[in-house]
């Protein structure tokens, strides 16, 4: 079966150079890998590789943003040694309640499945969320299990982070990471529905709704040619797996977040389906006591 790309097209020109830089603990000095980097109020961003290096195309007195889980964000430009230091988010352990799961029961939410549409991945960083909303029935199965995820990958072993995030009702975005850690999640070759086990945060299903998010990663690993024709033409493209496959949905709870900001998804006319409908990533929920 074919499948139908939906494709996020970027282009931006720049007259700059290649820029190199490192992103370091400002406390132990150890490099931070898998850290999301954007140019302000831009679309060109990039992740940093594992042992904490990166390359971007921009001049070095850009201002860039890193933001990684367990870290302060940090807007700032590269030192006189080409590094970035991040701060490590104090931990607190203050009135900490000691939960343990019973798992004795467990219930699904959300209708994703796969389709024919995918979300290909560019060349820039960028999270694709799916919000659930709270439900006084979650409170028999208030703790999040596990998360669904239904990917298409053209290579193996295709990596993103996985983001639990609580929504912010005012401002009707997702905001705060409700895991003290990344979660990267590694995914298979072809069409999968991958599970990650979440319950060892022991996140309690927040009243003002939770979204979770898929970042893409910017890291060589990730990387392949897309080759395609348009208009008769054959191109290449540079891209990065895995893509996230999306569902139409008339509900409006996808978000994208891009360029340092989140946007919340609107609906557009289906042609097929004869009415408005927004493209939300396949994401599933599983709570349990």
């Amino acid at each position: 079966m074919r499948l139908t790309i939906t494709f996020l097209l970027l282009f931006t020109t720049i007259l700059s150079a290649q820029i190199k830089g490192i992103v370091k603990d400002s406390i132990s000095g150890k490099p931070i890998p898998y850290v999301s980097i954007w140019i302000e109020n831009d679309n060109i961003g990039t992740t940093s590789e594992e042992n904490g290096t990166f390359e971007l195309n921009t001049s070095k007195d850009k201002k860039m943003m890193f933001s990684n889980v367990g870290y302060h964000k940090k807007i700032a430009t590269l030192n006189a040694n080409n590094e970035i230091l991040l701060k490590p988010k104090s931990i607190e352990l203050d009135n900490v309640e000691i939960i343990k799961l019973k798992k004795s029961e467990s219930l699904t939410i959300g209708n994703s499945v796969f389709k024919k549409v995918t979300h290909l991945q560019g060349k820039y960083p960028q999270i694709l969320a799916k919000k659930f909303d709270y439900d006084s029935i979650y409170k028999k199965t208030p703790y999040l299990k596990e998360v669904e995820v239904f990917t298409q990958s053209e290579i193996k072993n295709a990596t993103f982070k996985l983001r639990i995030l609580l929504h912010d009702t005012i401002n009707d975005i997702p905001l705060i990471d409700l895991a003290n850690e990344d979660i990267i999640v590694t995914v298979k070759k072809g069409r999968n529905k991958t599970k990650i086990d979440v319950s060892k945060y022991k996140i309690k299903f927040p009243e003002n709704g939770v979204a979770i998010g898929l970042e893409s990663m910017i890291v060589e690993s990730n990387k392949y040619i897309y080759s395609y024709k348009y208009n008769g033409v054959n191109n290449d493209s540079v891209v990065f797996a895995p893509a996230v496959i999306c569902n139409y949905v008339e509900e409006q709870n996808a978000y994208h977040f891009l360029s340092t900001k989140w946007m919340k998804r609107k609906p557009n006319y289906n042609e097929k389906e004869e009415k408005y409908l927004v493209l939300e990533p396949a994401i599933n929920l599983v709570l349990t006591n």
